[in-house]
C-alpha cells in the first residue's frame, strides 16, 4: 500500500483533530524571521520540493469503513498553501505579531491539506513565513523534525537533504513471563494514574478560568540567551524546562497578584508536556507526548525558592506513569464518540489554567533557499477550557518565548509577557548569590519514587 495514497490514522491523531472548537483552534502557530533577499518562486518551489516528502503535508482526512485516515488530496496545489502578503512598510515585532494574530483566528479549511505558509515581506530587508499547522499532523518534536527537512545547514542552496531513516533498533531478549508481568504492572500504573487524574480537584479560581472568547493574543519575548538559562538550571541542580516552569509561576504569581487575585490559597496548575518520542521516529510525525497536571509554584514569593519547588515537583511526576496515562486517554477519547470525547477533554482541562511547553530547535543556524533563519517561534494552541499557553523554543543559542493568550483570561497579555521577562531576570539575579553547592542533587522522597501520587492526590504545591 503505497502511504502517499492512503494511511490509517492513529485514534490519538483523530482525537487532536476533533479539538477543533470555534474558540479554540487546535493549530500550531510559528513564524520563521529570514535575513535575505526573497524570490518567491525559488521559495516555492523549494518547499513544494521537500515538504511533499512527508505524505501527511499532501493529504486530508476521511473515513474509511468507519475509521479515520489520511489520504491523497487530488487537487492538492502548492500555491493554495503558500501564499506571498507585500507589507507596506518595515515591520518591527509589534507589527509583525499584530499581523499573525489575526491569521490565527481562522481556522484551517477540513477539504484541503491542514498546513498554510503565508510569506511575508516588508519594505527592508529579509522576510518572515507564518507557518500554520494542524496538530494532528505532528507535535512540536515532529515540527523540528520538518523544519530541519525544508532547510539548509548553509547558505548554498540545493537539493534537499535526505529524509532520515527508521534506525535500526536491538531488541532485547526478554523471558515472556517477566514480560507479561512488566505489562500488567505498567497498565495497573497507568490505570491508577488515569484514577487520580479525574478526581484531582481543580485548581486556584481565578481570571484565568474565566469563559473563553474569540479574541487572541500572540506575543513574544525578544530573544533570550540559552547559555544564561543553562547557567541559572546549574547553579540550582535544575534542568532549562526547570527554570522556565518557574519562571513562569513567578510571572502568573505577580501578574495575578495585580489583577487583585489572591494567590495564596492554593496553586496554579499547569499542564505541561512532556515528550515520549523516540528522535529516531521523528520522521514519522503524529503525536507522541503526554501532559503532566504540575502544580506550580505561585504561592512562593521568593524566585530560588520557586525554582527549587518546581524542580522538586518535576523529579517527582518523570518518576511517575502520569506521561503515558496522558496519551493513553487521547488515544482512547479517539474512539469515543465526539460530544463524549468533548466532555472528557473539559472534566480533565478543568484541573488546570495554562500549557507549558518547551521545543527544542536546531543548534546551529538554518538556511532556506539562500537566505537565513534568524529566529524562529511557535504558540502552543490550547484545548477544553483552557486558553491561556506560554511557550519556550531555542535555536541557534537563543531561546524565544511566546504567549498565547485568551483576552477574557488574561486581559492585559503585554504585561503578563513582560513579567516573564522579568521573572527569568530574577532567577538569573537570586540563583547568582544562592549557586548550589557541587554535590549530588537530594534524593527523591519515597512518595516520589512511587509516583508522585501523594502529590497528585493533594492537589497542593510542596
Amino acid at each position: 500500500m503505497n502511504p502517499f495514497e492512503f494511511a490509517p490514522m492513529t485514534r490519538r491523531d483523530y482525537s487532536w483533530f476533533r479539538m477543533d472548537a470555534g474558540k479554540n483552534l487546535m493549530v500550531i502557530n510559528s513564524v520563521l524571521v529570514f535575513e535575505g533577499r526573497l524570490d518567491f518562486e525559488e521559495l516555492r518551489a523549494t518547499i513544494e520540493h521537500r515538504l511533499p516528502n512527508y505524505p501527511r503535508f499532501t493529504q486530508v482526512v476521511a473515513k474509511r469503513n468507519g475509521a479515520p485516515c489520511w489520504v491523497r488530496d487530488p487537487a492538492f496545489d502548492i500555491r493554495r498553501h503558500v501564499e506571498f502578503t507585500q507589507l507596506d512598510q518595515e515591520f518591527n515585532d509589534a507589527e509583525l505579531q499584530q499581523h499573525f494574530a489575526a491569521q490565527a483566528l481562522h481556522a484551517l479549511p477540513h477539504e484541503r491539506p491542514l498546513w498554510h505558509m503565508q510569506v511575508v515581506q516588508h519594505r527592508g530587508s529579509g522576510y518572515a513565513i507564518v507557518f500554520r499547522l494542524h496538530h494532528c499532523i505532528t507535535d512540536g518534536e515532529g515540527l523540528m523534525h520538518v523544519l530541519k527537512h525544508l532547510t539548509d545547514d548553509s547558505h548554498d542552496h540545493g537539493f534537499a537533504p535526505a529524509l532520515e531513516g527508521h534506525p535500526q533498533h536491538c531488541r532485547a531478549v526478554v523471558n515472556p513471563i517477566c514480560k507479561k508481568a512488566q505489562r500488567l504492572l505498567f497498565w495497573s500504573r497507568i490505570s491508577a494514574q488515569l484514577a487520580r487524574l479525574t478526581l484531582l480537584r481543580p485548581d486556584l479560581r481565578t481570571r484565568l478560568k474565566a469563559p473563553l472568547s474569540r479574541e487572541k493574543s500572540l506575543l513574544l519575548l525578544p530573544p533570550l540567551d540559552l547559555a544564561m538559562l543553562r547557567s541559572v538550571a546549574k547553579r540550582m541542580n535544575a534542568t532549562i524546562n526547570d527554570v522556565w516552569v518557574a519562571a513562569v509561576a513567578g510571572a502568573l504569581r505577580q501578574y495575578l497578584q495585580e489583577q487583585g487575585e489572591r494567590v495564596d490559597e492554593r496553586a496554579v496548575r499547569g499542564a505541561v508536556t512532556f515528550n515520549l518520542r523516540n528522535k529516531g521516529d521523528a520522521f514519522l510525525l503524529g503525536n507522541h507526548f503526554g501532559l503532566v497536571a504540575v502544580d506550580l509554584p505561585t504561592r512562593e514569593a521568593d524566585a530560588s525558592e520557586q525554582l527549587r519547588q518546581t524542580n522538586r515537583h518535576m523529579r517527582a511526576i518523570k518518576a511517575s506513569h502520569q506521561p503515558h496515562a496522558t496519551m493513553f486517554f487521547l488515544t482512547l477519547t479517539g474512539f469515543l464518540p465526539r460530544l463524549l470525547q468533548n466532555l472528557l477533554l473539559k472534566i480533565f482541562t478543568s484541573k488546570g489554567s495554562v500549557v507549558l511547553t518547551n521545543v527544542e530547535g536546531p543548534t546551529q543556524l538554518r538556511y532556506l533557499a539562500g537566505a537565513r533563519l534568524s529566529r524562529m517561534a511557535c504558540w502552543v494552541p490550547q484545548a477544553g477550557t483552557m486558553g491561556v499557553g506560554f511557550a519556550l523554543m531555542s535555536y541557534a543559542g537563543q531561546i524565544q518565548v511566546s504567549l498565547f493568550a485568551d483576552h477574557a483570561q488574561v486581559a492585559d497579555a503585554p504585561r503578563l509577557m513582560a513579567l516573564v521577562g522579568e521573572a527569568f531576570t530574577r532567577l538569573e539575579l537570586a540563583t547568582r548569590e544562592q549557586a548550589a553547592p557541587a554535590t549530588s542533587p537530594e534524593p527523591l522522597p519515597a512518595q516520589a519514587l512511587a509516583g508522585a501520587d501523594a502529590l497528585l492526590s493533594s492537589g497542593s504545591s510542596a
